[in-house]
């Protein structure tokens, strides 16, 4: 034997022994290990699925919102985190082999912006205005969840909020506490503006739609009763709109397709140093294309299209520049040979709003935020013929400053002013009443200027609890009258889970262009007052779930009325509506209910509400001494809705409205089957309106993108509902003709959401 040959063949397998261990031992791994939170209080989110991106490994986040990836080179690595009903998030995150990666991602609901920071601000049931009896926040999740398929309007997720009250499937307006719209204060961006619609104006029975899409939106409030005056000049509720920022962490991108039209939505940070955001939505409507696929004989069209943006810009810590804006326009587009003379074939209209404000910090104590705004409106309207039925513009330009200041954590003073310029021209003709030929019926065009300021302090107590009065001071060249407004709140915590909550204050309104210088207008009018009282207890179950009990009156004086302008029956028989009366300050009356609500807010398992309310609301003519029930009166309503996330991917949704309905408005009765024209106001009533939408959103996670398929189906139960309608009159009879209008019958409908 060669013992060279054998001394090799020993090394050489020592050397393969020797070094075995050294080739078969893994590489060190490390392990991230992290936490999803909610935005708005911190809160665990359960049911969240977390993907690493470059090995495609997916967990889903446990009861406590813990994840955990074991096994991860080291190195820097991006996270994909997804839960329906929630944005799509990108987070990149180092691994290490020495320690565990520990991180926490706050997720926000809806259409939120991805943060790196959580704002607690305790349960999304907190209100903002914590003396406020009676204030309800739709927080970005539940206008997604509640606008609809078939319209996308986030108006419509007011009209489901409680003690909210509609009967109109086709209109976005809604009533609370017997006032309608008109007498309910708008703000968007911290200024008070018109409501935005899209529209065909001066048409009894047509429908609208919001001009501001649900997906720039951060939130909406709703403030019943005595609330604080900030903005003043309306005797009912205040509705507040507030958009959200843009992403400060990288371009965004979503796209949305209904039944009815196309939204998109792109955002992103602005400048290298990422010190502010851009937004830009826009939406496309093709309604008319949709109703012609289905029948085609129908040459109905009604279309619309609005873009909003937004842009903020931290100049220096202590100074942040904003600038937000939104416009849109409708068109309704009538066949010619279907109509009457006197019936809109072409109605246009148009709105823009541009707000600019500045928010300057010098301490964390005080704070000065100023405004510039415009807003404007054009509307026209034309028959089969050419003719010009109604045209008008009107416009507002306002400065507004406001300022808060807290010395220490018992004492909170605030104030502010503003001075707006406004301006309104309206002209309408319409047919004479036995005569083929055209009258006009109204025609102005004027202006005025108007200032105003409020003060108010809160007074907290060390062991909870609050006062808060406060008032306001108006003064408008339209009127020439000068108003005081104050006001006064309180909560006062009776155990750890009990607070009583009032309020009382005068509320005043001034009468519009149209009421003091058009045709019909008279010049001595007085502004309207409203007295407000509220009541009301709160109590908690658990952190996620909250009770209010409201009591409320409201006193009205110095309501404005035009006199004669219905149809009506007397001993000589049917009176035709007068031309020729003059709005006058005739109306007094009250409003008087009580409010129940239970709500749920939580990222996991159910939210949502049940509500009910009572309420009823009377008037005295006191030129005439008629008295009848308020024109929006509705005894009962229940509003209900619930959400619930079954998994990461998976959720369903509920929303049922029900009302007693309110009166057909005028001088109406039903003789059998029939309806005729009669001597007392208000005593016959639209159908109980009652209508269940159910709604199911399901998420397709890509490596980059996620798609939402919406499938949702409105009245689901085929219920009959009708509208009051504009109705034929036979002036021999008193016979109506036409006095209701059907609405949406079983609508199924579907839409999708790209994320990118």
């Amino acid at each position: 034997m060669d013992y060279r040959l054998l001394f090799v063949a020993r090394f050489l397998i020592a050397m393969v022994v020797l070094t075995v261990p050294a080739f078969a031992q893994p590489p060190p791994t490390g392990i991230i290990r992290g936490t999803v939170v909610d935005t708005r209080d911190g809160a665990p989110v359960q049911k969240v699925a977390v993907r690493l991106q470059d090995t495609g490994q997916t967990v889903t986040t446990d009861d406590q919102g813990r994840f955990e990836f074991t096994g991860v080179a080291p190195g820097v690595h991006e996270l994909y985190v997804s839960a329906v009903d929630f944005i799509l998030v990108k987070r990149t995150v180092t691994a290490s082999a020495d320690a565990p990666a520990v991180i926490t991602i706050p997720l926000s609901e809806g259409t939120g912006t991805f943060t790196e920071t959580v704002t607690v601000r305790g349960t999304s049931v907190e209100q903002q205005e914590s003396e406020v009896g009676a204030e309800q926040t739709l927080t970005s999740r539940d206008l997604q969840q509640l606008r609809g398929l078939v319209t996308n309007d986030p108006l419509r997720a007011i009209q489901v909020l409680p003690g909210v009250a509609t009967g109109d499937d086709l209109r976005s307006e809604f009533t609370v506490r017997g006032h309608n719209v008109e007498h309910m204060q708008f703000t968007f961006e911290g200024v008070a503006t018109p409501l935005l619609l899209h529209t065909v104006q001066r048409l009894f029975d047509s429908g609208s739609l919001s001009m501001v899409s649900g997906d720039v939106l951060e939130d909406v409030s709703l403030r019943n009763g005595a609330y604080p005056q900030r903005h003043g000049n309306r005797l009912g509720a205040e509705i507040d709109f507030n958009m959200r920022q843009g992403s400060r962490e990288r371009v965004q991108s979503r796209l949305s397709v209904s039944g009815t039209d196309a939204a998109a939505v792109v955002e992103g940070p602005l400048g290298g140093s990422r010190r502010g955001s851009w937004l830009v939505s826009a939406r496309k409507s093709y309604l008319d294309l949709v109703i012609a696929r289905l029948d085609a004989e129908n040459d109905f069209a009604f279309g619309f299209t609005d873009v909003q943006s937004k842009l903020v810009y931290d100049v220096t810590p202590a100074h942040q520049f904003q600038f937000s804006f939104a416009a849109g326009r409708s068109r309704l587009d009538q066949p010619a040979d279907q109509l009457d003379q006197g019936d809109v074939q072409d109605g246009r209209n148009a709105s823009a709003l541009g707000v600019a404000s500045w928010r300057y910090l010098p301490s964390a104590r005080f704070t000065l935020t100023q405004r510039v705004a415009v807003v404007g409106n054009t509307y026209r309207n034309l028959n089969r013929d050419g003719v010009e039925l109604a045209r008008g513009h009107s416009g507002d330009a306002l400065y507004r400053a406001d300022w808060a200041y807290v010395p220490n954590a018992r004492l909170a003073i605030e104030g502010g002013g503003e001075a707006r310029w406004l301006q309104a021209a309206k002209r309408d003709q319409g047919l004479a009443f036995f005569e083929p030929r055209f009258e006009v019926r109204q025609d102005f065009d004027d202006a005025s200027f108007a200032t105003s300021a409020y003060g108010k302090v809160r007074i907290s107590r060390p062991a909870g609890g609050a006062l808060t009065p406060g008032g306001r001071l108006d003064h408008s060249t339209l009127t020439g009258k000068t108003q005081v407004s104050p006001w006064i709140a309180g909560s006062w915590p009776i155990t750890t889970a009990l607070t009583l909550r009032g309020g009382t204050g005068v509320y005043r309104q001034d009468p519009s262009f149209e009421q003091v210088v058009g045709l019909r207008g008279a010049a001595d009018l007085r502004p309207e007052r409203a007295y407000h009282a509220d009541l009301g207890l709160e109590g908690r179950i658990g952190a996620a779930t909250v009770w209010q009990m409201t009591g409320y009156n409201r006193e009205e004086r110095d309501i404005v009325i035009l006199p004669d302008a219905w149809i009506r029956r007397d001993d000589t028989g049917v009176v035709l509506p007068s031309l020729t009366s003059r709005f006058e300050n005739a109306l007094s009356g009250h409003a008087r209910g009580v409010e129940f609500l239970v709500r749920r807010q939580s990222p996991n398992g159910w939210s949502g509400w049940a509500s009910y309310a009572l309420g009823y609301s009377r008037y005295r003519n006191t030129t005439t001494g008629e008295t009848f029930w308020g024109d929006y009166d509705q005894r009962h309503t229940v509003n209900l809705y619930a959400l619930y996330r079954a998994s990461d991917r998976l959720s369903v949704s509920a929303r049922f409205r029900s009302g007693s309905n309110f009166p057909a408005t005028g001088y109406w009765e039903a003789r059998g089957d029939d309806y005729y024209v009669s001597d007392r106001r208000n005593e016959l009533r639209v159908p109980v309106y009652s209508r269940l939408d159910l709604r199911a959103n399901r998420t397709f996670t890509w490596s980059q993108k996620r798609l939402t398929l919406f499938v949702e189906a409105l009245n689901t139960y085929g219920r009959k509902n009708v509208r009051l309608a504009a109705p034929g009159v036979d002036v021999r009879t008193g016979q109506a003709f036409g006095l209701f209008d059907s609405m949406f019958p079983f609508v199924p409908s579907v839409g999708i959401l790209l994320e990118f």
